[in-house]
């Protein structure tokens, strides 16, 4: 594939940055023909022995790879991975963001953003960096997360990590999907808005992303609660409504995200994402009740359902692999980890499905899934349900 002007540009870029030391990070992702079940890369400057180098982080399907190289030989590198193993790439200096897009035919597209990224210490111990500060943060105040001064309360330490933590994790799935446009994102079940407005807040004063961000609640007084607080710090567009999930539609959305919606309202929520075609559905699944009330008692599998908190798991289990396979037979490419640590709550699985444009074999989940119903003997899914009734 030839290389198309702009990819070069964008290595110069890279150059210039790390020699003014500007460089932050640089991440590659959109795999296309990346070897060895190679994902994607994340890049970093690093000092070692009083010598400035780039940090390369590979990370594999099962492990991750560290290695270490001067510009050169990263540019290098770079220049035959762009455009063929990854068609995007994401550059961050101090104040500006640039990314990169290659379509399969090689034609490339550098989109530049002014940021407020702060330059990242070249150590590798660096302590820990918070992307959502407290101090001087309306919408925490409010919230009861820190006090007039910035100080996080001391019960509320959980809280603030966790706000963190999403924050963190959105932000590595942000790298994957085209922000060339305004990102549409809906939160399903926003609750007291905390995650919603710490999201609104990295977008769009960090990243300086033109993103809008609607957030769901069917309790009006969080609803009220949460406008007036949006509209003091000024956030224009994000907006809190009124309504049951089952009642939203919207002509676009790009992300949908849906954390600890109750039992079936996650499935109600990845089959809206579905049907917009969303590039990113998020959720934090709750519940599982609907699996577990139909799951059989006289399965091959009765020595594990037949205690209560072993049903319950494995419910759990059932429900989110039944609902990752759908994802992945609709299209999108899915992933299940740890949200937060099980010390906090155990309902912490979150499941990530990004859209593609892979071809599944359908027959194929649709048999795995079969079997895992007849295994355990489950009646039905309500995901399945709503596709099939669609």
């Amino acid at each position: 594939m030839p290389k198309h002007p702009q990819i070069q540009e964008f290595l110069n870029l890279l150059k210039d940055l790390f020699q003014k030391e500007n460089f932050t990070k640089l991440s590659l992702s959109k795999v296309f023909k990346a070897k060895n079940d190679l994902n994607n890369i994340f890049i970093v400057p690093v000092k070692l022995r009083s010598e400035q180098k780039l940090s390369f982080t590979y990370r594999y399907k099962t492990k991750d790879q560290v290695k270490n190289y001067s510009i050169d030989e990263a540019l290098e590198i770079l220049k035959e991975l762009l455009g063929e193993s990854f068609l995007q790439a994401l550059l961050i200096s101090t104040d500006t963001e640039y990314q990169l897009l290659v379509n399969k035919k090689g034609k490339a597209k550098l989109i530049t953003n002014k940021t407020q990224t702060h330059q990242k210490s070249l150590s590798h111990n660096k302590e820990k960096n918070y992307l959502i500060k407290s101090e001087n943060n309306i919408y925490l105040q409010k919230l009861g997360i820190c006090d007039a001064s910035g100080r996080v309360k001391d019960k509320q330490q959980d809280k603030y990590r966790q706000i963190n933590r999403y924050v963190e994790l959105m932000s590595h799935w942000f790298e994957k999907i085209d922000r060339s446009k305004k990102l549409q994102i809906v939160d399903m079940g926003s609750g007291k808005g905390y995650l919603t407005f710490a999201l609104y807040d990295y977008l769009h004063n960090q990243l300086n992303l033109d993103v809008s961000v609607t957030g769901v609640e069917l309790r009006e007084n969080l609803v009220t609660l949460c406008n007036d607080i949006g509209k003091e710090c000024g956030f224009k567009d994000l907006q809190f409504i009124t309504k049951d999930i089952n009642d939203f539609t919207s002509e676009e959305i790009d992300i949908i995200i849906a954390l600890h919606a109750c039992d079936t309202a996650t499935d109600l929520a990845i089959y809206k994402g579905i049907k917009a075609d969303a590039q990113l559905i998020i959720c934090a699944p709750c519940c599982h009740k609907q699996v577990r009330k139909d799951m059989g008692s006289k399965s091959d599998f009765r020595a594990i359902t037949k205690h209560g908190i072993f049903e319950e798991r494995q419910a759990e289990m059932l429900t989110d692999a039944i609902r990752s396979l759908l994802m992945e037979r609709e299209g999108y490419k899915t992933k299940a980890f740890e949200f937060i640590s099980n010390e906090h709550t155990r309902k912490n699985v979150m499941l990530v499905g990004r859209k593609t444009d892979a071809n599944k074999n359908k027959a194929e989940i649709n048999g795995e899934i079969k079997h895992l119903k007849t295994s355990f003997e489950i009646q039905r899914q309500e995901l399945e349900d709503l596709l099939n009734q669609s």
